[in-house]
């Protein structure tokens, strides 16, 4: 079914073609509720951003780039891609993201009734798709090669061609990367993912600024007072507990990676004078930021005088080794 969707759509390039170099202008598709089309452009970043998928999105990526990326602000693992390279993104995950080149993208986001359809015909509830930071598969790629054209004759074939297009790219997906589920999850008590994704995002984007816990209900769409029991429940936390939790952390990404001072690094991450930044760094940390920066200097000094013994070790090694090749102080060697 899916290798004749792709002849279908093969044969629509050949109609396609002759309208990407017509000098039409870029657009960004959006179908209501289907196939959502982005090209993101961005700039080298300072400090990782947070994200949350809301959608399975899959991105191709139309400039060479390279870029950090993980699940923790403080833990990031380095990508580079080159030009046409594929990437499967989480989805409800939370994500830290942060560009080292300017980068071009071309974001793809699929409808969830693509993939309920899926899951409906093969008998189950839901369905799962796996992400990968290297994805490689023909068929997809070729589909996005036809939503690209599609793109740049200004949506001729419309919204049903492009749902079509959809519905192949999610059944590629559940063929190699998907799980079937045969019972929804069921969230009896606590935030939903949704909602707990829209409180980070609160959180994380206004982390130098005073958060409300009314700004924080708000995200989520509750009352203030139902929004703390099922918040605590959701992340075994206080709301107040949780947002202190996120300054410090913040905090210690600004000590190892900077020499800011410390009533500039305590301003970024919300707290108004350097002695509560250093109360509330003591009572969470156990030291002082001050004893935490020094101590993490020491670690940096020691792993490189650690390195400089090695090396020295190795130096030694060869001068001994020259020496009894050439025959001399043998006997004292062997002593």
């Amino acid at each position: 079914m899916i290798d004749r969707r792709i002849g279908l759509v093969r044969r629509r390039l050949k109609i396609l073609s002759e309208f990407a170099d017509s000098g039409q202008p870029e657009v960004r598709m959006d179908t209501n509720d289907g196939l959502h089309v982005q090209q993101i452009h961005s700039c080298a970043e300072p400090e990782p951003a947070y994200y949350m998928q809301q959608q399975q999105s899959l991105a191709k990526v139309l400039t060479p780039c390279r870029y950090q990326h993980g699940v923790s602000r403080n833990k990031l693992l380095d990508y580079s891609y080159s030009t046409g390279d594929l990437i499967v993104c989480n989805r409800g995950i939370d994500e830290f993201v942060r560009w080292e080149s300017e980068v071009r993208i071309l974001k793809v986001d699929l409808p969830d009734e693509a993939f309920r359809a899926i899951a409906e015909e093969a008998g189950a509830e839901t369905v799962e798709i796996s992400s990968s930071t290297q994805f490689e598969d023909k068929r997809v790629d070729a589909l996005i090669s036809a939503i690209q054209s599609e793109e740049q004759a200004g949506g001729l074939s419309g919204r049903l061609y492009m749902d079509s297009i959809a519905q192949a790219i999610a059944s590629a997906l559940v063929q190699v990367r998907g799980n079937l589920k045969r019972a929804l999850p069921q969230y009896h008590c606590g935030l939903t993912p949704m909602q707990l994704s829209r409180v980070k995002q609160v959180v994380y984007g206004q982390i130098d600024s005073e958060i409300s816990l009314q700004d924080m209900a708000a995200a989520a769409g509750l009352s203030t007072n139902y929004f703390n029991q099922m918040f605590r429940k959701s992340t075994g936390q206080a709301a107040h507990q949780f947002v202190l939790n996120a300054r410090v952390e913040h905090a210690k990404d600004l000590l190892s990676s900077s020499r800011l001072r410390m009533i500039d690094i305590a301003i970024s991450c919300g707290f108004q004078t350097s002695q509560h930044f250093a109360r509330v760094f003591r009572l969470l940390c156990a030291v002082t930021p001050t004893e935490y920066r020094r101590t993490l200097g020491k670690s940096a000094a020691s792993s490189e005088d650690a390195e400089q013994l090695h090396n020295s070790n190795k130096m030694s090694e060869k001068g001994l080794y020259a020496f009894n090749s050439k025959g001399r102080y043998e006997s004292h060697i062997h002593r």
